[in-house]
């Protein structure tokens, strides 16, 4: 069986990353977990020495931080998840079934949120269909190290590192909807709304696909 790498991107994540940290030792699977911390300030670093996982750090940037959590990394399948984000019970049945059985390259999982509200439902429900507005990072990127190196990795982007990798890979192959779903936290969503939050996302992703800087984006919308 391979060998696969989690690697998660943390920035000041100290509420949400003992509980991910502690639902992976619920999985039996050869792995190594990589936190990937970009300067967090709060007890994010102290935590992930306390769980013993691979700790690597960068500048602030989701894309900084995974490029620097592969170089740290010795699997031959990588995971990407977000602090917040919990893997399904089955989550390695599924990733061998496809990725090892079936010659998967990517994969994600559809996503749930820790809310059962029926707007969340309905967000929940489309993420079972690959697009460039239906996934991202937040539902668990699953590639075979040989594809990440193969399409470049992520870019050095501080927001839609993780559209750009998806972009690039459906240029080579289709990305595979996992039958299962992750759990994640309805935090960000709840702050502005769902809707609000869900329109502001289409627009920012169509000033990207415009010619837009990620840059310029994020630091007039984010910042």
């Amino acid at each position: 069986m391979p060998k696969y790498s989690i690697i998660i991107p943390t920035l000041n994540e100290q509420e949400f990353l003992p509980r991910i940290l502690d639902s992976l030792n619920g999985f039996d699977e050869d792995f190594e977990v990589i936190v990937a911390d970009g300067g967090s300030k709060d007890d994010t670093i102290n935590i992930a020495r306390k769980h013993s996982v691979i700790l690597c750090s960068s500048e602030k940037g989701k894309g900084l931080q995974l490029i620097k959590g592969v170089e740290g990394s010795s699997g031959d399948i990588l995971v990407f998840i977000h602090a917040d984000t919990f893997l399904p019970k089955n989550a390695f049945k599924l990733i061998n079934e496809y990725m090892i059985n079936r010659g998967c390259e990517i994969a994600t999982f559809r996503m749930k949120f820790d809310d059962k509200g029926l707007l969340f439902k309905i967000y929940s429900w489309f993420t079972r269909f690959d697009s460039v507005f239906t996934t991202f990072g937040d539902q668990g990127v699953i590639i075979t190290k040989n594809f990440y190196e193969e399409i470049g990795g992520f870019p050095e982007f501080s927001i839609f590192e993780d559209v750009e990798l998806l972009r690039k890979a459906r240029k080579k192959t289709r990305i595979v909807k996992l039958p299962a779903c992750v759990t994640t936290s309805a935090r960000r969503l709840k702050k502005n709304g769902v809707v609000l939050t869900q329109l502001l996302n289409a627009i920012y992703i169509l000033r990207y696909f415009s010619g837009t800087e990620p840059s310029k984006i994020y630091d007039k919308y984010f910042k």
